[in-house]
């Protein structure tokens, strides 16, 4: 990164610092943030291991779906490897705060080296590592500016009985105005959470089953993104099942806002 770029980068996210609610965006300020969408996807101290995802994920397109910007403090909903967190670290600068959520009890039976790994030297110093279950989050209320579900939001129901509470909490951490993007497989319409419940099985979720689970907790939908739709996919099997050997399944991304 040459040193004027970098520095027309940090003027970009200070000024957009001063935007961190959730408001529209004018067209010069929209154009700031593309810029820092695409620099923080496109930054040299992301692994190969990471950008090997690029393609199929988008981080680029549903970063800037999903409300995210400079400034904000966010949580990534069972974080996993933190695949996302590093990258809405970078998306919130140093004014901003991410926390890397993931349930103790999943870290313990899968491990936690890759998460570990990830934040080790402090080389992501705006993220947290917050090992909590999805219903003892532990957060303040009214605390934060968005969160991110990512391609998790399926796992909730074999993790905990009691998803909708979980959304309760998250609704109350939420400000305000607060964004929550929500990215998930596609199950066929009217399994609603029967595809999710088993480990085991296709971990997969039925979209308008999401979309009444969020409504519940008193969320509204705003906006949907066909940037990961595959219609090709059958809708049947697990992304990791041999048959998806090469493929992508089809995938639903939401945004909620909590009034």
């Amino acid at each position: 990164m040459t040193s004027l770029f970098r520095c027309g980068l940090i003027a970009a996210l200070l000024a957009l610092s001063a935007c961190a609610s959730t408001g529209a965006l004018s067209p010069r300020d929209q154009a700031r943030l593309d810029a820092v969408l695409r620099a923080s996807v496109d930054s040299p101290l992301r692994s190969s291991k990471d950008r090997e995802q690029d393609d199929k994920r988008k981080p680029y397109e549903v970063l800037r779906f999903s409300g995210v910007r400079p400034g904000q403090q966010v949580i990534d909903l069972f974080s996993a490897t933190g695949w996302y967190a590093e990258l809405l670290s970078r998306v919130v600068g140093p004014k901003g705060h991410v926390l890397a959520q993931n349930p103790p009890a999943v870290l313990a039976r899968f491990g936690d080296k890759p998460i570990t790994e990830r934040l080790a030297n402090g080389r992501l110093p705006n993220v947290e590592r917050w090992d909590k279950p999805l219903n003892e989050l532990g957060l303040k209320k009214a605390a934060l500016d968005g969160a991110m579900v990512n391609l998790v939001f399926h796992d909730f129901y074999w993790i905990t009985p009691d998803v909708d509470g979980v959304l309760s909490g998250l609704h109350a951490a939420l400000k305000p105005g607060a964004w929550v993007a929500v990215i998930d497989h596609s199950a066929p319409p009217g399994t609603r959470d029967s595809f999710a419940k088993d480990v085991r099985g296709q971990h997969r979720i039925d979209e308008d089953f999401v979309k009444e689970r969020f409504a519940k907790a008193g969320f509204v939908l705003e906006a949907h993104s066909d940037v990961l739709r595959n219609p090709a996919d059958t809708r049947a099997d697990a992304f990791f099942a041999p048959s998806m050997q090469g493929k992508t399944t089809d995938k639903f991304v939401l945004r909620f806002r909590r009034p």
